[in-house]
């Protein structure tokens, strides 16, 4: 087989791999429904906090998930180029686990906490409704 073939296959199975595939999970992935999502994301979550973003062009969810079993869902719209979250109260109750268990004081701060170290590190920040 002559060397060009080879680099031509080699080329292929590289852009599969680094573009096509991932494009394809991530498309898979908005069309789950939310339930299945959490699930992903929980196996998905590194360290005790972790956060997803799931956009929808000028709108989304930021996902928070605190310890691999408790997520807290912020969703945001897109108002001059600011992600402004539109839930009123978002830390009274977390999304999952079904019960919707209420926050704990220290849940509370440590989540604070946390959405504030997520928009040091975050090109466009999550800003709730009564603190823009």
């Amino acid at each position: 087989m002559p060397p060009y073939v080879i680099v031509i296959i080699v080329i292929g199975v590289l852009l599969l791999g680094l573009i096509v595939f991932p494009l394809i999970n991530r498309f898979q992935f908005k069309r789950l429904p939310f339930d299945q999502q959490i699930r992903i994301l929980m196996k998905q979550a590194k360290g005790l906090n972790y956060f997803k973003n799931i956009s929808y062009g000028s709108k989304g969810t930021l996902i928070y998930v605190k310890n691999k079993r408790k997520i807290l869902a912020y969703p945001w719209l897109l108002i001059d180029g600011n992600m402004l979250c539109t839930k009123e109260n978002p830390f009274d109750f977390w999304d999952y686990p079904e019960e919707h268990p209420a926050f704990t004081d220290d849940e509370k701060i440590q989540a604070i906490e946390a959405l504030e170290k997520y928009n040091e590190k975050s090109i466009v920040k999550l800003y709730l409704q009564d603190n823009k």
